[in-house]
């Protein structure tokens, strides 16, 4: 079997459009693996937005600081492979194919009871990074919930930290329809006696939070009263703030672009500050500095080449729209720009349009490479509510020459990853990953 083979079956036979909620069939497919899980140290996140950013920091953190550190992610952008990493690199194939192995068997056990015992894709995976984070010998996770918290496959955790990002409508369908829902189903990750650090500060979903906490008698660190950022400068690719919380840092350097990552930067230090103190070793000031100085998230107002220079931020959703908004009125303000846009049928498009196509001069909508993008003509539709200068042009590639072509200096990219990491790709490669036609 090669890794495309492998992709296909995951992608195929554990589709990810299968969403069961429980924990029963990712608890048992670990006990039949050995629980790999409780083999590492880890720092369990989640968050409507920032809870990709706030693992990678923590990643980097613990790398700095000399541990063998796994990190998962989800969703990736162009491979499969971005999802499970250690030390921030890609583990070879041969490793990948060994662990599917060893999951695809007891998997297709679990199969055999009938369709509730499946394991779904999301599942499959978990247990396969969980394997290879135990062969590889990790010694501390960093681990990203793929939605909401409490039924997420994740949840198998036995973290030393529980972080909340933030808490903003989205998958609504799954989570519920108000914030104080949503922030029950992401307070789920929060286990007994742990500590749980919050980035998010409007008030009803700080109370669920807060009495969550009270129950699990876990001690809560609130963004705004336990820790704090200030002295924010923002210069693209080289950002600046002080930080004040278990230990403070006076001009820390954050590569990270958009106010919004000083929130995430300030969450995963406070984070790893509490998760050395678990673990009974030292925070330096000095690894402190180069974890976030390096760190960098793909498709998160990044920026590539000159010209035309292309900016990818995967905002998806309406919180995550408006911190894009911000990141272009700071960094690009008075520039000519171009935007090519891409939502997903389940996303709110009104909440993501109405901000960011005023921000474009000239807008493409085109369709995200996903089964969840069918009705790209009615992303069209509303977003000539609130732009004059709209086109639209189902295949990304053809739309972003179109742009080229025009001779637009600054094209956007965004609306979702998935278009994202396809159109990424076809800009640094020159071609597409061969995934694409498997995952697409």
């Amino acid at each position: 079997m090669t890794y495309l083979e492998m992709l296909e079956y995951i992608y195929k036979e554990r589709p990810s459009g299968k969403i069961t909620l429980g924990l029963e069939r990712i608890i048992e497919l670990c006990e039949l693996l050995g629980n790999p899980q409780h083999s590492f140290r880890s720092v369990h996140v989640t968050g409507t937005n920032g809870k990709g950013s706030v693992t990678k920091l923590l990643s980097n953190l613990m790398i700095e600081h000399g541990f063998q550190t796994g990190a998962y992610y989800s969703p990736h952008l162009s491979s499969f492979k971005e999802r499970i990493l250690v030390n921030e690199e890609f583990v070879p194939d041969e490793l990948y194919l060994e662990c599917f192995k060893e999951v695809q068997k007891f998997a297709k056990q679990m199969d055999q009871k009938g369709e509730a015992h499946k394991p779904s894709f999301f599942e499959f995976t978990t247990a396969m990074a969980f394997c290879i984070f135990q062969r590889t010998k990790v010694e501390t996770g960093a681990i990203e919930v793929g939605l909401g918290g409490r039924f997420d496959a994740t949840n198998v955790l036995k973290s030393d930290v529980a972080v909340i990002v933030t808490v903003g409508y989205d998958h609504m369908h799954i989570l519920g329809d108000t914030l104080e829902k949503i922030a029950f189903e992401k307070a789920g990750i929060i286990k007994d006696s742990i500590p749980t650090v919050c980035g998010e500060t409007k008030p009803g979903p700080v109370e669920v939070i807060k009495k969550v906490c009270e129950e699990k008698r876990s001690e809560l660190h609130l963004l705004s009263r336990d820790f704090i950022y200030e002295n924010m400068q923002m210069k693209l690719n080289e950002n600046r703030f002080d930080f004040k919380g278990l230990k403070n840092f006076e001009g820390l350097e954050l590569t990270l672009n958009g106010e919004h990552q000083f929130l995430n930067a300030s969450v995963a230090l406070q984070t790893f500050l509490l998760f050395a103190d678990r673990m009974g070793f030292e925070v330096k000031e000095e690894a402190v500095r180069r974890a976030l100085k390096k760190t960098t998230h793909p498709g998160r107002f990044e920026v590539v080449g000159e010209k035309p220079r292309y900016i990818f931020d995967g905002a998806h959703n309406a919180p995550a729209a408006a911190s894009l908004k911000r990141a272009v009125n700071t960094y690009l303000q008075g520039e000519r720009l171009a935007g090519l846009v891409g939502i997903l049928d389940d996303k709110d498009k009104v909440g993501v349009l109405s901000q960011i196509a005023p921000l474009f001069e000239r807008l493409m909508i085109t369709r995200p490479v996903s089964h969840r993008a069918t009705n790209p003509q009615e992303t069209y539709e509303i977003a000539r509510r609130y732009n004059d200068n709209v086109s639209f042009e189902p295949d990304p590639v053809k739309a972003l020459e179109t742009l080229k072509e025009e001779g637009w200096s600054t094209i956007i990219i965004t609306g979702s990853l998935y278009l994202v990491g396809y159109v990424r790709d076809y800009v640094l490669d020159g071609k597409l990953e061969p995934e694409w036609a498997i995952a697409g």
